[in-house]
């Protein structure tokens, strides 16, 4: 199943289940409450109240949806900037010359080639960075922390490769933040509390067709706004899934042509 089928899903059930939570609460608030008298002041409180409700469910909507979509193109900037600090480790290595250039070369394609196939799926389930890719970033950051320049150019590129290469460890990190740190009840809990405390006061309007109408798009907005801010929420999963496009494409060029050859069947 294609991931835009997988999101289209996800966003029809957040939209249905938000209509019938509005409908559900209108109705079941009309069979507690029962109808407004003709005459008393029903409707008018019920419109105040729904007013001041809306004015703070759509505030916290907003800044949550704000703050989800900055994070989510920071995720996507920072995949660009950690694409380019390898290809720069890459290129320095083969400019610095010496007898570790294949290792750290083929250290920094077998690190791109785990992202892509093992970790991006390890993050999109929640579960954090993998220990192999650790341990091949640290076999890169160890060579490149022995190497002994001896001409002035050695010595610029070898602290330029050092620089860059800690760079990617920061961003790893910070990817890794974004896929396990999230908002969960902190969020939920109060969004769907405000979507049921504004279709309490919908009661006082008689349940005919142009208003019921009304309720339904009114509750299939809120899913829409919903279905976004979770699909922001994690980068690496769907319905907001970011393809580690960078990667590839660096798998495409020179650094693909350093991975290590694969095992043969049976081999240890």
């Amino acid at each position: 199943m294609s991931d835009f089928v997988i999101s289209l899903a996800i966003g029809i059930v957040f939209t249905t289940v938000s209509i019938a939570l509005v409908l559900g609460v209108y109705f079941a608030s009309r069979a507690a409450f029962g109808s407004p008298q003709e005459g008393d002041r029903t409707h008018e409180a019920a419109i105040n109240v729904a007013t001041g409700i809306a004015a703070l469910h759509g505030l916290i909507l907003a800044l949550v949806y704000a703050q989800e979509l900055d994070d989510y193109k920071g995720i996507r900037s920072d995949l660009s900037k950690e694409a380019i600090a390898i290809s720069d480790v890459f290129n320095d290595m083969r400019r610095y010359g010496g007898s570790d250039v294949a290792a750290v070369q083929q250290g920094l394609a077998d690190y791109i080639a785990t992202v892509v196939d093992g970790e991006w799926a390890s993050l999109g389930r929640g579960e954090g960075l993998s220990t192999r890719g650790w341990l091949q970033w640290n076999g890169v950051y160890e060579r490149i922390l022995d190497l002994e320049p001896i001409t002035e150019r050695q010595r610029f590129l070898a602290e330029r490769m050092r620089e860059r290469i800690a760079v990617v460890a920061e961003l790893r990190q910070t990817r890794e933040a974004t896929a396990t740190g999230r908002f969960s009840s902190l969020f939920w809990g109060p969004a769907i509390i405000g979507l049921v405390l504004l279709s309490v006061p919908l009661y006082v309007y008689r349940p005919n067709r142009t208003y019921l109408m009304l309720f339904a798009l009114f509750g299939a907005y809120s899913g829409v706004i919903l279905f976004f801010i979770y699909g922001f929420a994690n980068p690496f999963s769907n319905p907001g899934k970011l393809e580690p496009k960078p990667f590839l494409h660096l798998l495409e060029g020179d650094i693909g042509k350093s991975l290590a050859p694969p095992n043969p069947v049976g081999s240890d």
